[in-house]
Order: C-alpha cells, then structure tokens, then sequence
C-alpha cells in the first residue's frame, strides 16, 4: 500500500466512525461491559484468594483444630506435641460457653440478644502466639477492661455499632461490657463455621464465668501449628491413635481455607459463568456489527477495489477501526471494572481484610481486556474473508448507500393502506417468517441475553426456598435443633421427650454425629462425619442411588465419595474412634457397610454420611433434632415457645437456619442477580439497536416502496418494533428454557467444588417468567424506537433510484 493509499484509508476510518457514530458507541459499550466483567471476575478470584491467605497469615490459623467438651489433661497433650516431629507448635484454649439469648446489646436504639444469629458464642481471651484475633485495620486486638469486641458477623446481621453495651446474665449476676470494636476471626468468621468467639480481657473473663456459673460450659480448642501443612491428614491419624480428647469438631487447614473463601467463591463462580456466556455474545455481536458495516459500505468496498486497494489493504482498513474502538472499550471496561469492584468485593474486604493483591488484580484485568481486544480481532479478520468475493462493478452498480433522510410527509391521500388497523404487525410478523436465517443471530443473542438474566435469578430463588436445605445434607422440616455433644445430650432428651408428647407435632427425629476414619485414594486415613438416625424421616434428596434402610449400609456426600473412590455398591470400610469409650481398652472393630447413595452437601465443607446403624464411634460431635408439625399450627409461634423453654439449644426454623448460615452467600447472589439484570437489559439494546441499523440497510428499498405507498413513519417503526418483540419473545422462551434444563448442570460445574454438582434449580415464576420478559421487552421496544427514528430513514426517490 502506497503513502497516498494509506492516507486515503485512514481519512475513510476516521470519517466511518463520524458518519456512523451509534455504531461505534454500540461496539465500544459491548467491548467495555465484557471487559469489565472479565476484569472484575478475575479480580474477585485473586481477590478472594489472596485474603484468605493474607488473613490466615496475620492470624496465624491453626492447621488442625480439635474442639473439646468435658475434661480435658493438658500435659499429656504438651507430651504428645513435643514428641511429635510434625508439631511446631501447640496450644490449647479455653473457651466459655453462653447462650446465646442470655447475650443482650443495647444503645444507639438497639436492644436484642445473639440468638437470632443461631450460632454457638463463647467469650475467649487473646492468645498469645497463634490464632490470633484481628480488628479491621489487621492489628492484634488487646482488649480494655470493661470492653468487649464482637465477630464482624453479628454488626452486619444485627446492625451494631462501637460504643453499645453488652451485658451477660447468669446465675451469680449480670456483667456488663463496652462494645470496642469488631473483630475478624481467621477460624470462625464466615457464617458457615456455626460457632463465634467474643474477645475480652482476662479480668473479665473471670468475672463472666463467674456470673454465668452452671448455666455456662467450658469447652477447649486444642490447637497445633504443623511443620508442614500437608502432612495434616497424617497427624490427625497420629492424634487419634494417641487417643487424645476429642468430644468436639475436627477442623483443618483446608476447611478453614474453604470455609473462609465460600462465599466470595460462589460468588467469583457465578460472575465467571456469566462473563463466559457475555464473552460468547460478545463474538456473535462483533460479527453482526461487522456485517451492518458491510452492508453500509458494500459500494464504498466496490469503489476502491476499483481504483486499485487490495483485498489484504481493506481488511487492514477494518481491523484497524475495530481495534481502535475495541481498545477504546477495553480501556472503558477497566475504568468501570473499578466501580463493579466495590459492590463485588465489600464483603471479602469486610470480613477478610485486604488480599495484598492489588497489582496483580489490576495485571490480570489488563490481561484480560487485551485478549478481549484479539478475540475481536480475530473475529473481525474471519468475518473479512467475505471481501474476496465482492465484485466492484457488481458493487458500484447495485450497492445500498445511505442517503439523507426526506423531511416530506407522504401525501395524505396516500395513507390509506398504512390505516388499516393491524397491517404493520402483520407485515412485521410476516418478514420474521419469510427471512428466519436473518433473525437468527438476534435470536441466538436474545437467548443468551435472557440466559444471564435469568440464570442468576434462579439461582438466588433456589438458595432462599425451603428444599434448599436437602443441599445442605437435611430433609425439609418445619423446625431444627442443633446441639453440640456434651452438656447438651441430657436437654436434647428432654426436648425429644417433649416433642413426642406435643399434640401440634406430627413427627419428629433425633440425629447424631459421629467421626470415623476411612482409607481414601491414596490409602491416607481421611476423616468421616456420620450421622446417624432415621433418614426415612425426614428425607434428603440423592443424585445417586438411594438411602440406607438397614444396619450394613451407608450414604456419602458427593465430596466424600470423591475422596474415598466409592460409588453406589462399593462397599467401604470405616473404623470408629475408640479414645474415651466406655469399657474398651483396644481398638473397635471396623464397619464394613455398602454405599447405596449419594447426596449434595455444603456444611462441613462437603464430607459427610448417613446411615441408620447406631454409632459405635466413642467421638460424638453433634446431635440434630427435626419435627414437622400438624396443620393448622402457627408454626412460628410454637418454635418461638419452644426456643423460649430451651434458650441452651439453638432452636430455629430451617428458614432461619440457611438464612444465618449462607447469608453471606444470598447476599452475593442477589448482587449478582441486580448485575446480571443491568447486563441482561444492556445486552437486549444493544444488539437491538445494531439489528435495527442493520435491517434498516437492507430493507432500504422497501422502505421507500412503503412510503411512497402511504405508511406513515409510525407504521414502519411498529413493524419494526412487532419484528423485535417477536425474536425477543422466542429468545426469551429458550432462554428461560435453556436456564431451567442446563442451568442446574453449567452451575454445577462451577460449583462442584464445595459439593453441589447437580443443582435442580427453582423459578420464581413471576420474576422470571414474567416481570423480566415484559421489563426486556419495554427495553428492546424503545431501543428500536429510538434506532429507527426519522432521521435514520432514507429518502424515498433516492432509495427507489438507487436499487
């Protein structure tokens, strides 16, 4: 290409994007919003990760955690650590136990109790040299006499403040204490861990225990620092085989890891899933702008392979505009990728802190807006192959220039066709009919526009209805009681007692939890939470297979068959925990149980099982009750009594209970669900307004014949609008459709690794079905009005003239 080409080349760029000045923005907002959600995923993923690490970092988390109840001898538990050549260190930390509604926080016109937060509290002490208790700023708290500071998760679900009062009755007194502050809590900050711990200074500890006296229980965290972390599976089997206490949960590094990182992951999956599905719009919208260029310019093409510029010349042409404006909206994408940033990540930078990430953040939102950049490229330089078959004199003599548009109103006599009522709708409907591979990709857009819209949606409807807790390894249930073993065993009896002499309850079941061990893949003794009651009860939900009906089977969670390698009809073998048995001095024999399903579960991150047999593992961890109640039976007021008669239990509804454990998670659902509304709606205009353009161009003959026949301009606009509604419809219904029978699958998969893999996803069918499509259709009927206004038609004799 010779200086003078090249100059002709580019004053024909700059002068495209004066000319068409829509489609230029169009194509610059479609790059900007897949970039911003691009950048804005990849930076929530770092994010989340990185906060994660640096807060377990400052924190200094323990790699394994046994909590214990009862008493407890700490110089055998020194003697075993410094034997060990995996411990670096250990320690071992009293906890005390309140209840929950005996916790009152009053001031700045708030007045209620830690129950409605359903978690286990205990008032601790600051350690000394791990596992320590942060405030928002990252420091080490060193609480005043007098003060208390309270997790992050109860001033975000309570809506506290620094400077109320705390006061604790018991027994022996009432103690009251200051509100300092709100602290993060490496181990039990998410709303996933079931227990919280309230910071105080020593002095004070004191004076709660003693004003609590019996009514509190003292529970200890027996800690331990490894020299490597991935030996944690093999110290664990060392622990139990030294038969140390263990009446409580055993945690690990890599449930806190999960625990910590669950809620900001589900979200990170969720926008990764919809920036997937955008990244696909984005390749069919790059297309169809391209080919509403060419129709624009197919003359203009004819006239300068005439005169000489070459094929390789013209796509250099159109690449390069693409390009410019493709950077452009990365550029744009970025700048607003920071404000997507502030809503994605309040959450993460609350309870976690900052990740420490902030320059490879913004590398990876670089990276990802320039390989936007060459997706566009590339599909711009596929979809330019076509000017190799461009015929110039073909070109010149029957090419579609725009024309200016005529300012003349048809004659009135001619306006007789154009009155006919019903005649544009059926004119618009007909042309969908007749030219159906035109309206194709609309159509393909259209549903992947309703796709994002609505999957999110879905997916926050299913977390917040009732059957959500089948995925959380329970039966559906009017009521739930969660005891952990201990002190608690006698009062889970009275209660049981209780229940099954209650008139307004039709059934209920008791349920505990046990750990076994098991060999997994690799023949490494893997930990197995089993509980055990009648689970015809109240039934889960399997994906496989079926549950366990007799003494010698077993079901697995989805996560702990993958870790054990079992499948419904293998057969596994699992070994009880002997330690503190009563009348055994040696190990008990293993159980040897066949697997007959498998089921989704999200709590204990993902590695439970169920069976019917009674335990015979001496290190019960948890006891669960269930009832449903008749009908007719104010079922809120009958739990509230029930909570009023057991303050020592937590006592919810299976409502309550998601709510306070995955509130984090609904939140960041419904976030996403508001985003992937906006982006939905964004996408039904924007391509809308490229497909009116385009049809426009082609249909500009037939305008003209119209209008010289006597429609008016709003006759010729309805049929556009009727053409839109009618793909936007059948865009929307395989959207919705597509949504509902791989909607499940696809978050499944991204998903899968916290334990839900087959999701079967609940519609809000008002939300979804209904005021979505009428709110996309609004939108895409005035995005065609607006691109077919007067000013954008053309001339009657000079569109008759020039076909």
């Amino acid at each position: 290409m010779n200086p003078s080409q090249g100059h002709v080349l580019s004053r024909l760029t700059r002068n495209a994007i004066r000319r068409n000045p829509t489609t230029a923005v169009v194509l610059v907002l479609f790059v900007a919003l897949s970039a911003a959600l691009a950048s804005s995923a990849g930076a929530l993923v770092v994010t989340v990760t990185g906060a994660s690490a640096s807060l377990m970092q400052q924190a200094r988390t323990p790699h394994f955690l046994q909590m214990h109840a009862g008493t407890l001898d700490a110089e055998r538990i020194a003697a075993f650590a410094v034997a060990n050549d995996l411990v670096d260190t250990h320690a071992v930390v009293e906890m005390l136990n309140v209840d929950s509604s005996a916790i009152r926080i009053t001031g700045a016109g708030t007045d209620t109790t830690l129950a409605p937060g359903l978690q286990d509290n205990s008032f601790v002490t600051q350690n000394a040299q791990f596992d320590l208790l942060l405030d928002t700023d990252g420091a080490v708290i060193d609480p005043a006499p007098g003060t208390v500071w309270l997790p992050l998760f109860y001033r975000e679900l309570l809506d506290l403040e620094q400077g109320q009062r705390l006061t604790v009755t018991g027994p022996n007194g009432a103690v009251h204490l200051t509100v300092a502050g709100f602290l993060r809590d490496s181990q039990m900050n998410s709303s996933y861990a079931s227990s919280k711990r309230l910071l105080v200074a020593p002095a004070d500890l004191e004076r709660l225990t003693h004003a609590v006296g019996q009514a509190g229980a003292i529970e200890y965290l027996i800690q331990f620092r490894l020299t490597d972390v991935a030996a944690v599976g093999q110290f664990e089997t060392e622990y139990r085989a030294a038969g140390l206490e263990a009446n409580g949960p055993t945690i690990t590094w890599t449930l806190f890891v999960l625990v910590n990182s669950l809620s900001g992951g589900i979200t990170a999956a969720i926008v990764i899933l919809v920036t997937v599905l955008l990244v696909a719009i984005a390749l069919l919208c790059i297309r169809f702008t391209l080919l509403t260029t060419l129709e624009r310019d197919y003359r203009e093409i004819g006239i300068l392979k005439a005169i000489g510029v070459r094929d390789r010349d013209l796509r250099r042409l159109y690449t390069r505009r693409y390009l410019v404006l493709a950077a452009v909206g990365a550029v744009v994408g970025l700048v607003g990728s920071l404000a997507l940033n502030r809503v994605l990540l309040a959450d993460v930078r609350l309870f976690l802190g900052p990740a420490g990430r902030t320059v490879p953040s913004l590398l990876l939102g670089v990276a990802l807006s320039a390989l936007i950049v060459a997706v566009v490229g590339l599909a711009v330089r596929r979809t330019l192959g076509r000017l190799r078959a461009v015929s110039p004199v073909q070109a010149i003599r029957t090419g579609a220039p725009v024309a200016v548009a005529s300012r003349r109103r048809p004659a009135r006599l001619l306006s007789a066709l154009g009155e006919r009522p019903g005649t544009p709708i059926r004119l618009g409907l007909r042309d969908v009919l007749r030219r159906p591979a035109l309206y194709a990709v609309p159509l393909v857009i259209y549903a992947l526009g309703a796709f994002i819209l609505i999957l999110p949606q879905n997916l926050h409807t299913t977390v917040t209805a009732p059957d959500f807790i089948t995925y959380m390894g329970a039966g559906v249930s009017d009521l739930r009681v969660d005891a952990q073993a201990g002190a608690a065993a006698d009062r889970v009896a009275d209660l049981d007692r209780d229940l099954a002499q209650d008139p307004q309850v039709a059934s209920h079941a008791v349920f505990t939890t046990a750990s076994y061990t098991a060999l997994d893949t690799d023949g490494v003794p893997a930990t197995v939470k089993i509980e055990s009651g009648d689970l015809a009860a109240f039934p889960l939900t399997y994906s496989d297979g079926a549950a366990p009906t007799a003494d010698t089977q077993i079901a697995l969670s989805r996560l702990q068959a993958d870790t054990l390698g079992a499948a419904v009809g293998d057969r596994v073998s699992v070994t009880p925990v002997s330690a503190g048995a009563a009348g055994v001095s040696g190990p008990l024999p293993p159980l040897d149980l066949t697997v007959t399903g498998i089921y989704q579960d999200v709590t204990n991150g993902g590695h439970t099982a169920k069976m019917v047999a009674p335990h015979t593992s001496a290190d019960l961890m948890w006891t669960t009750l269930y009832a449903d109640f008749a009908p007719g039976v104010d079922v809120p007021a009958v739990i509230a009594g029930y909570a009023e008669s057991y303050p020592d239990l937590e006592v919810s509804s299976v409502r309550d209970y998601v709510d306070a454990t995955m509130g984090g998670t609904i939140d960041a659902l419904r976030t996403v669900a508001i985003a992937a509304l906006a982006i939905g709606l964004a996408v039904a205009a924007l391509i809308t307004a490229l497909f009116m353009r385009l049809l426009i161009v082609r249909d500009a003959f037939g305008i003209g014949v119209m209008r010289a026949l006597g429609f008016r301009d709003g006759h010729v606009q309805t049929q556009y609008v009727v053409r839109s509604a009618a793909v936007l419809a059948a865009g929307v219904l395989l959207g919705a459709v597509g949504a509902k029978v791989l909607g499940g699958g696809l978050a499944g998969m991204f998903l899968s690794g916290i334990g839900l893999s087959e999701l079967r996803l609940i519609a809000d069918p008002w939300l979804a079905y209904a005021a979505s499509p009428l709110v996309l259709l609004a939108v895409v009927a005035v995005a065609t009005l607006a691109s077919s206004r007067p000013g954008t038609r053309l001339a009657i004799s000079t569109t008759i003239k020039d076909q």
